[in-house]
């Protein structure tokens, strides 16, 4: 009977510790959940650009914004009431919620007080940068290193500022304070990943000195195999922009007899292929270049391996059968390659040039075999078929020399085209860029005699006010149009034709012949000077981007005119 009492006795402590258990795992489990939706939609974010995130995430922190409310009303003596407020800011803050935070972060002050002056100053320079108040939100967190914080709490900081900086496109500072949460980070793997972001981030500012030092930070930390073996390549990469070629070689050979580096192997042959390439050594960069494409096909770098030797053919070997085989191998290399839309230019470029060699050619056999200048083809068709020649020799196939004989054939034909200041200068630049400099002038000074009111003449005062003349060129005219317009629109249409009469040439005076003839032809309503101007486009500039349109226009009115003087 005794036993019996004692157990009555004691079942409603039993009782109240059941219903006490029950109750912590309600509340447990309720914060458990709220942690890990938390950290799901942590993950997301995270791999997520531009700050929009998707709408799993925005419900996952709505959901902890809800479980931790729950848990604040329902249990108001739990002991994670600090954490649920901290997870609700953090939730609201993601969702760009900021004037809650800022609520949640009075009650959090209120409740808690200095115990969390950390968090609330921390939360607070986050909405401060978020509302667009950069400078003190960078001083707010600051001023928080001088407060007796953890080193993941220190770490963080260093991480904010640096990303504040990185949107503000002031990468030294970002990278600065990225190196300050490096050095604070103990876990190996979060360090070599911030490592890894100063090494590229310093990689595209050309900071080639810094970057090898993450990359080999990298290296050291990183447990991502794949990142080491792309920092190893990087640095490569910089020896060889930094000109270090032989260190750059020595290392690739090394990298190349270690079995570690297989993955990578394709991508040490192409930078070793390059480095050759560099040094004047292209039997031997051919060589590498053939051998990635044979020994690593459908690769983005037998893709790259096959624009380089298109490259090689075109410009050294002049080969340009060879050229239309490599870059036309590029797509079915690699359909993602970033040389696709590169090799599909250089193949409309050879295929143009190549038929306006054979147009070039009939001409000059016609002309021996007929023994006279008398031929289907006009000398303006020739002269521009030779400009255009030129044009890719020079400014597509890097082959100078060629450019100077056909611009010098344009040139003895003397027709009076309007190329020939265009070639003119095309020519001058071409001396500049050979070191020419006395030719060079010369040629200019001609264009300025010859062609003072052409915009060549322009470009030429512009970029060097020696030629300057007290001659004013068609630009100068035009831009003194412009400004009468407004208040003297007499004065201004003869400025404008003015420019026309004296300029059949220069983009100035194909401007001035728009302007008229769209303002007759629109707000003047002067159909007969309207279609003047509009034929004078089209005999002077019938390759113009407004050339269409004043065809279209003339075409109209030319019916209208017939029309009314049959009527």
């Amino acid at each position: 009977m005794v036993y019996k009492r004692s157990n009555i006795k004691l079942w409603p402590f039993f009782l109240f510790i059941a219903i006490s258990c029950t109750s912590f795992k309600a509340y447990f489990n309720t914060f458990y959940n709220a942690e890990e939706l938390f950290q799901k939609a942590e993950e997301i974010r995270k791999k997520t650009e531009n700050d929009k995130l998707s709408k799993t995430a925005l419900d996952h922190y709505e959901k902890v914004i809800q479980k931790s409310r729950f848990i604040l009303e329902e249990y108001p003596d739990v002991r994670f009431r600090k954490d649920a407020l901290l997870l609700i800011i953090q939730s609201h803050f993601y969702r760009q919620e900021y004037i809650d935070v800022k609520l949640v972060l009075s009650e959090l002050s209120s409740e808690f007080g200095n115990v969390s002056l950390v968090d609330i100053n921390y939360w607070s320079s986050m909405v401060k940068w978020k509302e667009g108040k950069t400078q003190p939100a960078i001083n707010s967190l600051i001023a928080l290193l001088d407060y007796d914080i953890d080193i993941t709490t220190q770490s963080k900081i260093y991480l904010t500022i640096a990303e504040i900086y990185f949107e503000q496109k002031i990468n030294d500072k970002s990278m600065d304070y990225l190196e300050l949460a490096a050095k604070t980070i103990r876990e190996r793997s979060e360090k070599g990943q911030i490592y890894f972001r100063i090494a590229e981030l310093s990689f595209d500012q050309k900071d080639y000195d810094r970057s090898i030092n993450a990359y080999e930070q990298t290296i050291k930390n990183s447990q991502i195999k794949k990142r080491v073996q792309l920092s190893h390549l990087k640095i490569v990469q910089i020896f060889r922009l930094q000109n270090k070629f032989d260190l750059a070689i020595s290392t690739i050979k090394n990298m190349l007899i270690d079995e570690n580096y297989q993955s990578i192997y394709a991508s040490l042959e192409l930078e070793l292929a390059k480095l050759y390439q560099i040094q004047g050594k292209t039997e031997l960069s051919n060589t590498r270049l053939e051998n990635i494409i044979k020994d690593y096909p459908r690769t983005q770098e037998s893709a790259e391996s096959s624009y380089l030797l298109g490259e090689n053919a075109l410009i050294i070997d002049r080969d340009y059968e060879n050229s239309l085989k490599y870059f036309s191998m590029v797509r079915s290399e690699f359909k993602s390659s970033l040389f696709i839309k590169s090799a599909q230019v250089k193949i409309k470029e050879i295929n143009a040039y190549l038929k306006l060699i054979k147009e070039y050619d009939n001409w000059t056999n016609t002309i021996i075999a007929n023994d006279t200048l008398q031929n289907d083809i006009s000398d303006d068709k020739i002269v521009k078929i030779l400009y255009e020649i030129a044009e890719l020799e020079a400014l597509h196939f890097s082959n100078y020399d060629s450019a100077l004989i056909y611009l010098d054939k344009l040139l003895d034909m003397d027709t009076g085209s309007r190329l020939l200041p265009k070639a003119l200068y095309m020519k001058s630049v071409i001396f500049d860029n050979s070191k020419q400099q006395n030719l060079s002038k010369k040629i200019k000074q001609r264009i300025i005699n010859d062609f003072p009111q052409s915009d060549y003449a322009y470009a030429i005062i512009q970029s060097n006010p020696s030629f300057s003349t007290n001659l004013e060129t068609s630009n100068d005219f035009l831009i003194k149009a412009e400004e009468k317009w407004n208040n003297d629109q007499i004065l201004a249409l003869d400025i404008y034709k003015s420019i026309v009469n004296n300029d059949t040439i220069s983009e100035s005076g194909l401007n001035a012949a728009y302007f008229l003839a769209y303002n007759y032809d629109y707000k003047f309503i002067r159909p007969d000077s309207a279609k003047k101007f509009y034929q004078w486009i089209i005999k002077y500039h019938s390759a113009s981007d407004q050339a269409k349109p004043s065809i279209k226009r003339l075409t109209a009115i030319t019916k209208a005119l017939n029309t009314n003087e049959r009527n």
